[in-house]
């Protein structure tokens, strides 16, 4: 609708360019996981929060620039913002599911379907929150970006006793724990059956 309306492109030409947004799918969600797991191994726990938090920043600060290009501008700017718009919003869709698995792992099912649901109740509030009420074609991309900006500064907020936050460890008593579970045991060798030969060396 904006390239149509906005830029004053016939329908075909609009939807084409808008399908660019969904094309991403086919890859940045993944890259999402992948930079999430990375950082994970990197990191700890604090490398997925940071994944997250860096994939909404970005997204954000897109998202904004988007909201800045007028249409004395040529579209193929508006497009090449969108297209790294678009890569940082199915990012962020992949850090999330990074983080799922570890909020509440009895509720697993219910919190995957929440994350998973929410994106799709989000679009429909931010579409009556920023852009119904709002006539202008730009300023409601610009609150949009301001809205995923207050989200992405919360992410220091994030913390979890067993794994820790975005810029500390697990709580003494888990750190422990963890600390125990990687240090090798000693195996005992079983006692040998009577009457068999000992092979040990």
């Amino acid at each position: 609708t904006h390239f149509r309306t906005y830029f004053q492109m016939d329908a075909a030409s609009a939807s084409t360019l808008a399908g660019c947004f969904g094309l991403m799918n086919l890859f940045a969600r993944s890259l999402g996981g992948i930079t999430s797991d990375i950082l994970f191994r990197k990191f700890g726990f604090r490398g997925r929060i940071w994944a997250q938090f860096l994939a909404l920043f970005f997204e954000a600060i897109m998202l904004f620039v988007f909201g800045c290009i007028d249409n004395t501008q040529p579209w193929y700017v508006a497009l090449s913002v969108l297209i790294f718009f678009s890569l940082f919003v199915q990012m962020a869709e992949g850090t999330s599911y990074g983080i799922v698995p570890f909020m509440n792992k009895r509720q697993l099912a219910v919190v995957s379907a929440l994350v998973g649901a929410g994106g799709n109740l989000g679009a429909v509030i931010a579409g009556f929150c920023f852009y119904k009420p709002i006539a202008d074609a730009l300023l409601p991309f610009k609150i949009h970006a301001g809205y995923v900006m207050f989200w992405a500064l919360l992410s220091p907020c994030f913390y979890w006793p067993e794994y820790g936050g975005m810029f500390s460890g697990p709580a003494a008593g888990y750190a422990e724990e963890v600390e125990s579970s990687k240090e090798p045991k000693a195996v005992e060798a079983a006692p040998a059956a009577e009457g068999s030969p000992d092979v040990s060396v």
